[in-house]
């Protein structure tokens, strides 16, 4: 078909209780928080708070605090 042009308008929807919308700064905030926790082998941080949703990184941090 080629090139359609330029849209005519556009529209973000956020979707209420959908995945996370992080704010701006939000990796700065994370990589602060990361960085103060690393200092407790212990202690291993996931979940949508910090980046992601996925069962995969509750996984990795299963096998960091096993580690």
């Amino acid at each position: 078909m080629g090139p359609l042009g330029e849209p005519v308008a556009a529209r973000v929807t956020r979707w209420d209780r959908g995945l996370p919308q992080y704010e701006v700064g939000h990796h700065d905030r994370v990589r602060r928080i990361r960085e103060a926790a690393s200092k407790l082998p212990v202690l291993a941080l996931c979940g949508a708070a910090y980046e992601g949703v996925g069962v995969a990184a509750c996984r990795a941090a299963a096998r960091q605090v096993l580690a």
